[in-house]
């Protein structure tokens, strides 16, 4: 078992059949459009993957496909749906939520106790419901935060059905379009705004275990556009190289990933996009994507001193 249970922390990890508990009654309470429940759902996905793969649990190169889900020691996940998830990749990123009535006190009684969160370490709070934001920064900034950057995003959402539909505009005789391979990653990772120590890692444990696209010239093989699966199941890091813009391969990209991961599995296609980016959102909207919901992305920048 993880620390926080050998020390006896507030947050409890759930074995995976509790796991698979709470999937179940996010589905049920909110449905598969509800960011939440594919959170879980990916995470479920993952695991069968890597234990297919004999992959152990441990194995530094797929950390950051193991999210760990926690709830209240002495609480009953069953009642309110409470969980934290706790994942690593290039920072500890955290995602929580309680359908819990009059102030999710269940939840809050976690995170301000609970110290497996590492406050002050650059952590990034994740899919943050607006409800909870000013507490949350609240609470950080306790913990000894002295700064936070946080973003308000959308979730845009397509339905299983739409996206089996989803139109592929022509690609262009000048380029080529495949599957990422673990070559490609360096590439991928060099232009990557988000890099950081163990990004590199990150990416390539992404290129074998979830779908993605690149486009290639077709003359020299050139990588000069690409998209992820991410760990909504749905549409992420989609970039096109400077040299390569207003040809619409990022449109094409977004589309053909919709497409895939449709006809590959039966989920809620989905994307995050920052508020304020015009562009990904009318482009995902020419798809057929329609926000369903706002809630913040919220950095605790690392404490240097």
């Amino acid at each position: 078992m993880s620390s926080g249970d050998k020390d006896g922390d507030i947050l409890r990890p759930l074995s995976d059949s509790e796991v698979d508990e709470l999937l179940d009654l996010y589905k049920a309470k909110f449905g598969v459009k509800n960011f939440h429940y594919l959170l879980l759902y990916n995470q479920r996905k993952w695991d069968r993957q890597l234990g297919e793969a004999q992959i152990p649990r441990d194995c530094p190169n797929y950390i950051s496909l193991r999210k760990q889900f926690y709830t209240h020691r002495r609480g009953n996940f069953r009642e309110w749906g409470t969980y934290v998830s706790l994942h690593r990749d290039i920072v500890q990123s955290v995602s929580f939520f309680s359908w819990q009535s009059d102030g999710a006190a269940e939840l809050w009684e976690c995170l301000e106790h609970t110290q497996l969160i590492e406050w002050t370490q650059g952590a990034l709070l994740t899919n943050v419901d607006l409800g909870f934001c000013d507490r949350v920064k609240e609470l950080a900034v306790r913990r000894g935060v002295t700064s936070i950057q946080s973003r308000q995003c959308f979730g845009m959402v397509l339905s299983h059905e739409d996206a089996l539909g989803a139109e592929v505009p022509e690609l262009l005789s000048e380029f080529d379009i495949r599957r990422l391979r673990d070559e490609d990653a360096a590439m991928v990772h060099d232009s990557w705004p988000n890099k950081g120590e163990g990004s590199l890692t990150y990416l390539r444990a992404l290129i074998r275990f979830n779908k993605s696209l690149g486009v290639c010239r077709s003359d020299t093989g050139e990588l000069i556009a690409w998209i992820f699966q991410n760990d909504f199941s749905g549409l992420g890091m989609l970039q096109v190289l400077p040299k390569a813009e207003r040809r619409g391969l990022g449109g094409l990209l977004a589309a053909a990933m919709t497409r895939q991961i449709a006809r590959g599995e039966e989920v809620t296609l989905t994307a995050w996009i920052v508020a304020t980016n015009w562009r990904s959102e009318a482009l995902l909207k020419r798809i057929g994507y329609q926000k369903e919901l706002v809630n913040e992305w919220i950095k605790l920048v690392h404490n240097t001193s």
